[in-house]
Order: C-alpha cells, then structure tokens, then sequence
C-alpha cells in the first residue's frame, strides 16, 4: 500500500504555500490520504510549466477518501500567487448539498489567503431560501455585474473559484452581464458520472465553447485544466468526449489499496478479486445482511436500530443513516419510526428525522447542523438517494440499506457515507427472501464480495417490539390521512394525540 506522507515533509516537497499547511494542521492532519498525494503533486507541479498542454485527471475513489481536498488545495495553491482576480477555477457539482459542502470546504482552507470564494447553487424554495446563502450569491452576481478596469484594459472580478450546479451555472451563462470563463485554469466536475448522464441544458457543451479553448496557440498564457473525481468515474471514452479531454491521466484508488487489500481479506485471491471489478468498498467498512419477509423488515429494523445504538453509547455518538427507494417511502418509514421511538420507550421522536427532496433547502442545511453538532438528540436519519452523494456528516457509523438498491453504483455511494477518512463503518442490508441471489449478483460486480458476513438480530428485541409495532402502525394511517388532508404539516412533529 502506498505509504501516507506526513504534511511537513510533503508540503516542503510540494511547495505548498504556508496557509495551507496551517489550516491542515488547524484540522488536525498528520498525514495525506493516498489519493491526495498523487493528485496534489500532480497539478501543483505542473503549473510550472503551464503554457505547455497540460493533461486532465481523472480520478476514480471511494466516498472518504479525501478526494474534496485532492483539488481543493492545489487549486488554492495555485490561485494565492494570481496577481489581478479573475474567475479561475469553476467546481460543478451535481447537488445544492454537496454544491454547499463543497463551497464550505473551499472557505475553510482559504482562510490566510486573498482568495474569493463564489457559491451559486439556486434553491428549488425561493421562499424559504437560506439568507445567508442567499447573500452569498447576490455577492457573486454583483462582482460580475460591476467590474473595474486594470492597467491592460482586461476586467477584474471579485471572485476566484465559483462552485455551482449546473443548473444556475447555465442561469449566469445566459443572463449576467460581464459573466465569463475565457480566464479559467482549472473546470472541476465532481460526481462527474452523474452530470455526464443528465445533461442540464447541455451545460457541458456550453462550457467548453465558452473557455475558447486555443490549443493551437503557441505559448497561450494558460492552458484550462479539467479535473474529474468519482466514486464510480466511467472511462467509456464515448461519454467523456463531451469534456474534450486532453490526454487524460487515470488515478484510481483500488490500485493504490490493492496490495492492502489483498492482506487484509484473505477471499482476495478468489476469482472475484479488485483487479477484476469496477467498484470498490473502503477496506475498514464491515458488510453484512439480515434476511427477513417484507412483514418482519420494520421490526427487524426497529430491533437492529436499538442495538446498534446501544452499542454506540457506550464510546462515540453516532448516527445510523437509512436507506428507501424512494421519497414516499422515506416519508412513511420516518413517521412510522418517529411513532415506535416514543411508544417503545426508546426517546423522543424528535430523535428520527427524514432528508429527502420533499424538503426545502434551509431544513435539510438544518438537518445538516443538527447531526454534525453532535450535542443534539438526533439517532436515526431516513433518507431517499439524494443524500447518498458526496454528503460528509462524521458521526455517522451505521448505513442500512432497508431498500437494497439494484445497482452497484447506488449501493457504493449509500455505503459511502460511512467509513469515512480511514473510520471504521458498518453497512447493513435488509433482504426479504427473493433479493438474496439478486444482491449476490450485484456484490459480485464489486471488490471482495466475500466479504459480506450474513447475520441476524436479537430475537428478544423482534418479540418485544412486535406489539408497539402493530400499535404503531394502526396510528400511521392516521398521520398520513392528516398530512393529506391539511391538517399536519408533513414536515411537523406529530401531535401528542396521535401516538398510541
């Protein structure tokens, strides 16, 4: 395994400037994750010499690995020595939630430094938009809407970096004035497997027109870097060739573990081994799986829930994350356990929350605080796949996929919100009888799936929780038919008068 370099040597070695440095010791790093110490150095030294033809990156890495501050510090290494401020380097995310995560990231590691910051996210709930943020992105309207004249006639703007969705980023294409990318050194796409396949707009089209991309001049001042990170990044050349790359350089993080890998799990020598598969699961997040009937999954939950927090309180907080299939059913499941962790003894129902896109932008950035204060009753988030990317809250420990996904893609992202930054983490699958084969399959498409251990739960904790269940369940119908007829906010705590 590729051993991690220490920040001093590395920095020095790297020639990083001193902000950087503080703020990652600021943070509490030792050391660079591995992914890291090939993409920092990598960018780092080539704007050395950058009125040569540079070659893009692609990068391919598990959830937590570190892959944010892979591009975030060589971007704002190299952007601290810019002499006139101009919008340089362009972060496209898919999500107004990582869009956010992102932005704060780039504010925290810009801290020493000069450097501008630009958030333009958009927000499906005008209404209840988030002020703060709000200001964020008039701020950054207004530096392109009144610029100011350097000594060679070009324009400078207020902003370095603009992290944005494509939606909005296609919003400033169309209608501000004095919007412009023809300085830009670096295009970030992050999640870049989801943006290829919805277009929005054709945004990449757009943006790659809109750089003029000169390639055939001789010693053009600058040369627009692209750089894309994945967990599940394709190298189908047909679906990269919008990006225009140029000569694109590979960083895979399976490579980089594999010889761990191979020592740490004694089944990675079977047939199904990293070389041969095109995703992988970070080597400290244990798998398992509980099969039960669709009647039991609730109280099978309920049960594993109780134990897992249990064994929780007893060293770290933690939060168990919960997978459905679908917005609905992230609806129903939460009011249902928000009913059984009151009626069972187990607390407050405040302490089961619902994050899904039924939600305005300011409660799921309130969601957010809540679970990484870590000084609040919040236990257990249920929650749709809009949060099973790119979403970084450290205390969660658990991940259990009540709805198994069908694809690889979805189960690596899911999974990916625990395990994080070297942290041990536990995935847990519900299956009801005829998903087994069928989950086999699709672990089969990723590293080591020998290493799945199937399990089971306490059958003291399914018998006791099997009549507050049915008790429970009888009051869910109630909930919803309120919600439905107006009466309850869905959002709402559930009155008093409607637990069993």
């Amino acid at each position: 395994m590729m051993e991690e370099p220490l920040i001093d040597e590395a920095s020095a070695l790297w020639n990083l400037e001193p902000f950087l440095v503080d703020n990652l010791k600021r943070d509490g790093f030792t050391k660079f994750f591995p992914i890291q110490s090939l993409v920092i150095p990598d960018v780092v030294t080539s704007e050395r010499f950058s009125y040569t033809r540079a070659q893009d990156i692609c990068v391919s890495a598990p959830t937590g690995s570190g892959k944010t501050l892979a591009f975030v510090l060589p971007i704002l290494n190299v952007l601290s020595k810019r002499q006139v401020r101009r919008l340089r380097a362009l972060v496209v995310l898919p999500s107004r939630d990582l869009g956010q995560q992102v932005y704060e990231v780039f504010q925290r590691y810009s801290r020493g430094s000069d450097i501008v910051i630009g958030l333009a996210i958009g927000n499906k709930n005008t209404q209840n938009k988030n002020k703060a943020r709000q200001q964020q992105e008039t701020d950054f309207l207004d530096a392109f809407q009144t610029t100011t004249t350097t000594h060679n006639n070009t324009h400078q703007t207020d902003v370095d970096v603009l992290v944005c969705t494509p939606g909005k980023l296609m919003d400033y294409l169309n209608y501000t004035p004095g919007f412009t990318l023809q300085h830009l050194r670096f295009l970030v796409v992050d999640e870049v497997d989801r943006l290829l396949s919805q277009p929005y707009q054709d945004w990449i089209g757009r943006v790659m027109d809109a750089t003029k991309d000169d390639s055939q001049l001789i010693m053009q001042s600058r040369q627009l870097r692209k750089l894309l990170f994945s967990a599940t990044l394709t190298k189908d050349p047909q679906k990269l060739s919008a990006l225009r790359l140029v000569r694109p350089k590979y960083f895979d993080a399976r490579k980089i573990n594999k010889a761990s890998n191979a020592s740490k799990h004694k089944h990675s020598n079977n047939d199904n081994n990293t070389s041969f598969n095109k995703y992988s699961i970070p080597a400290q997040l244990e798998e398992c799986t509980v099969e039960c009937t669709a009647e039991q999954k609730p109280i099978v939950l309920l049960a594993l829930l109780r134990e897992r927090l249990d064994r929780s309180s007893t060293t770290r907080k933690q939060v168990v994350l919960v997978f459905t299939a679908s917005v609905d059913a992230t609806h129903r499941l939460a009011r249902l356990l928000q009913l059984l962790w009151k009626s069972a003894g187990f607390g407050q129902p405040d302490a089961v929350a619902e994050f899904s896109s039924s939600l305005s932008q300011s409660e799921r950035s309130h969601l957010m605080k809540r679970c990484e204060s870590g000084n609040n009753s919040l236990q257990v988030i249920v929650c749709s796949d809009g949060m099973s990317r790119g979403i970084s809250v450290d205390v969660i420990g658990t991940v259990v996929n009540y709805d198994v996904p069908n694809l690889a893609k979805t189960y690596i992202h899911r999974c990916g919100r625990t395990a994080r930054a070297g942290k041990n983490g536990l995935a847990v699958s519900l299956l009801k009888g005829g998903q087994v084969a069928q989950f086999k399959r699709m672990r089969q498409t990723i590293a080591d799936p020998l290493r799945v251990q199937s399990r089971g739960v306490q059958k003291k904790l399914v018998k006791s929780a099997v009549p507050v269940y049915m008790s429970c369940l009888k009051r869910l119908a109630t909930v919803i038919s309120a919600e439905q007829d107006g009466v309850l906010k869905p959002t709402a705590s559930i009155p008093q008068d409607m637990f069993p």
